[in-house]
């Protein structure tokens, strides 16, 4: 099909002549000729014309000026209805009472508003879609990292086995060797002694015949007696050897467990996908005003509308007690556990409560905080420096710090540490110190940060409290709901969970100016909490790790929104 535009005038004389000109409002071609009758003419005179290079680039365009039903062009447009109309729609719309021109309502429609919030809608929607693009990348890119930490856990499985099993044979074979020269040193006993009976009784043989040849009659008789009655007691003792002997026969039974596990165990572990609905968030921008605005209500904040128990956790303990100071749940839903009787070691749990491994550090880790899928930081008891581990490769990067560290937690690109008698001190990754809040760090262990707001707690008095980056005071509470608050943490909402370590309770509160009425006890004494001390919530997973001092377990629950 050609591309060329024809001369609608000429075209109507029978005459072929190219356009050089394209009138929007009468949607015909004209050439240089015709172009001229119509900008003289008074009814077109004022009518929109484009070259045919920038109609080119429209034509495609489903923009009919022209009344499907009617086959006239439109004139008017109904606002109540939005929609355009010929003066023959008219009758369908008496009773509309916002009747309008065409040409009033489009005038200025290139500076409207409307045309901005399309605009606004599809830079808006390619916005989303490159965010979607970029984040099934990175979960695609995350799914690698997931798939070699299984392989190493495997690995890691098969070694272990392998090292227990060996331990078990050679346990074994040494009880086995034990056992065979027992019994060989048995037989060997009763040889020696059946050995000396016959050389007895062959020089008592020996005796017998030399006598029976050399001497006098009356001397056999006598040596006669002599010898049976040696012969007698030699015969009783051999028979008190034969009698008391053993026979020995080694066997070998293999423990139940290990056949039950050749029998039954058909697998090493199972591998299995957990499929979440994708919890992006497609933000609309405003949508659909050309002519009228629409009220649209404010869209409420989820809340938290129960937890539910996905795994509990036994951790192990180098002494009677532990002291769980700080946790993390990792993107992969393995944990990470932070006890600080435990020297230079964490433990690595699987995501339904299993021992994975322990991760060596330098000291009695305390405090951790997630920086991504690869790295987390740890601060150390009555240490002078912070270190940020990599998961994956073990590398240590140290930082060195002006006072001892306590708690730490990281947001967009900053560290975020407690150090005592100094305050919070904002580092970057590098380790530079990029800010200084001036607050009483006094008795402040835990903290947690997001987007513009820093949460800590203090157990001496009972308080939690909200500054800005800046270190201005946004709130403070104090409840006896709450006593001794420990670990902290903060959900996608501004959410703050708190553990209260005497009063053995997780609670939840609004960020805003809390109160009586803006907290909810999720959990009690009565769901397992004994002096709960460390918590960790994974914002992406929507999963709650809470950690107790007093029996030394921990559990991970999944958080229900509503």
């Amino acid at each position: 099909m050609s591309s060329k535009i024809l001369c609608g005038p000429c075209g109507y004389e029978d005459n072929i002549k190219h356009a050089k000109k394209w009138c929007t409002n009468c949607e015909e071609g004209f050439c240089e000729d015709c172009e001229k009758v119509h900008r003289s003419t008074k009814m077109s005179r004022n009518h929109t014309l484009i070259s045919v290079s920038d109609y080119q680039k429209i034509k495609d365009f489903d923009i009919s000026q022209t009344c499907v039903g009617h086959g006239k062009r439109y004139d008017l447009y109904c606002s109540v209805h939005d929609k355009p109309l010929c003066l023959d729609c008219v009758d369908q719309h008496k009773s509309c009472s916002q009747l309008v021109s065409l040409d009033a309502v489009s005038a200025n429609a290139k500076q409207s508003t409307a045309l901005a919030d399309l605009e606004d809608t599809i830079n808006g929607a390619l916005q989303n879609v490159g965010k979607f693009i970029k984040n099934q990348e990175t979960s695609g890119n995350e799914f690698d990292k997931q798939e070699s930490l299984i392989k190493n856990t495997i690995q890691l499985t098969r070694e272990k086995l392998n090292q227990h099993l060996d331990l078990l044979e050679h346990n074994l074979i040494q009880d086995l060797s034990t056992k065979t020269f027992n019994c060989k040193s048995a037989y060997g006993k009763v040889i020696h002694q059946l050995n000396l009976a016959d050389k007895k009784l062959s020089q008592l043989k020996e005796e017998m015949e030399t006598m029976k040849q050399m001497a006098s009659d009356v001397q056999v008789f006598l040596g006669t007696r002599e010898i049976n009655k040696t012969i007698g007691e030699e015969i009783k003792s051999i028979k008190g050897i034969i009698n008391s002997t053993k026979n020995f026969e080694i066997k070998i039974e293999i423990d139940s467990s290990i056949t039950s596990l050749l029998d039954c165990v058909n697998r090493l572990g199972i591998i299995s996908v957990e499929e979440r609905n994708f919890e992006f968030e497609f933000k609309d921008v405003k949508l659909d005003q050309a002519q009228k605005q629409l009220s649209i209500p404010a869209r409420s904040s989820r809340r938290i509308v129960d937890l539910q128990l996905k795994c509990k956790v036994v951790i192990k303990r180098e002494r009677l007690k532990s002291c769980v100071s700080g946790c993390l749940i990792l993107p992969s839903g393995n944990i990470i556990i932070a006890d600080f009787l435990r020297k230079r070691q964490m433990i690595e749990y699987g995501g339904q409560g299993q021992y994975v491994r322990a991760i060596s550090c330098s000291g009695q880790p305390y405090y951790l905080t997630l920086i991504d899928s690869d790295r987390i930081a740890v601060t150390y008891f009555s240490k002078n420096f912070m270190e940020i581990i990599n998961l994956t490769t073990t590398q240590v990067q140290k930082i060195a710090t002006t006072h001892e560290c306590c708690g730490i937690a990281y947001d967009d690109g900053k560290l975020f540490v407690v150090e005592k008698q100094k305050g919070i001190v904002e580092y970057d990754l590098s380790g530079k110190i990029s800010n200084k809040l001036a607050i009483d760090t006094t008795n402040v262990m835990c903290i947690a940060t997001t987007k513009d707001r820093i949460y800590y707690t203090k157990q001496q008095n009972n308080t939690i409290h909200c500054v800005s980056l800046r270190g201005d005071g946004i709130w403070q509470y104090q409840n006896e709901l709450i006593l001794a608050p420990r670990g902290v943490a903060v959900d996608d909402d501004l959410g703050v969970f708190v553990v209260g370590y005497e009063s053995n309770n997780l609670s939840i509160m609004k960020s805003n100016e809390p109160n009586e009425q803006g907290i909810d006890i999720l959990l009690k004494r009565t769901d397992g909490l004994i002096k709960p001390r460390a918590i960790c919530y994974n914002k992406d997973r929507k999963e709650l790790l809470v950690c107790n001092e007093g029996d030394g377990n921990a559990a991970v629950y999944n958080v229900i929104l509503g």
